[in-house]
């Protein structure tokens, strides 16, 4: 099994929350149980079990208890703070500290490679909307109304679309994973939500209560964003995000 310094896992967690805003110690766990920052063993490491509620088999994970205890100490540095209504957040010496590793990660992934890389994302950026769009809400005619999911074809069609768009991303996932491993978190957790999709489980297209498909693929878009030097609102100005 992967292991996690402690070091890494707290640059993670900054990395993760500088993403997401705020998150939960439990919405945290999917991250790490797919492989958002494996490591070399240290003296103070931890091994995953398997933890199904994080959506899928783990290969390796910082549980909830290492987390937690990375978060405090996260809280006692000054790096972080509680959020509203809950979970944790950066402060402003977490923000520094996310900035600084940002840079780094720049550095290794490269501007250029990460400009196209969000380039390259955009049309898979397009069909994903799309799909997550047509998954809560199906024509009837030429009205769009609240799909309440009793037309089986319909929401079929919806997920062949939502796993057409994940397979096409992988390889290029892969390709840029060659050059930041972080990265490969990103296609491990789509493909566990797909997976959830295709067991039944239509909480995994969009619902913010589980590491859905749509959040997945937020955090990555707004994770290249970051890499290619531009903001969110940059990318909406020149109408490549929503």
């Amino acid at each position: 099994a992967e292991t996690f310094s402690i070091a890494s896992l707290a640059d993670a967690i900054v990395r993760a929350l500088a993403i997401k805003g705020a998150s939960s110690i439990d919405m945290l766990v999917p991250l790490f149980t797919h492989g958002l920052a494996p490591s070399p063993s240290s003296d103070r490491t931890t091994d995953a079990p398997n933890d199904p509620s994080a959506g899928g088999t783990a290969r390796s994970s910082a549980p909830s208890s290492a987390l937690a205890t990375a978060v405090a100490d996260l809280t006692a540095a000054g790096d972080v703070a509680p959020a509203r209504p809950l979970g944790h957040r950066l402060t402003d010496a977490g923000r520094l500290r996310a900035q600084a590793l940002l840079a780094s990660d720049q550095t290794a992934l490269g501007i250029d490679v990460a400009r196209a890389a969000l380039a390259a994302l955009q049309p898979l950026d397009v069909r994903i909307k799309e799909a997550v769009t047509d998954w809560q809400l199906r024509l009837e005619g030429a009205e769009r109304i609240p799909n309440d999911h009793t037309n089986a074809r319909w929401d079929a069609s919806v997920l062949e679309r939502l796993g057409s768009a994940c397979g096409d991303s992988a390889s290029w996932l892969a390709d840029l994973a060659r050059r930041l491993p972080r990265l490969r978190c990103y296609s491990d957790r789509l493909m566990v939500a797909l997976e959830r999709l295709r067991a039944g489980d239509g909480r995994y297209v969009a619902s913010p209560r589980v590491d859905s498909l749509h959040g997945v693929w937020f955090e990555l878009h707004e994770d290249l964003i970051r890499l290619a030097g531009s903001s969110r609102a940059e990318e909406l100005a020149a109408g490549r995000a929503g």
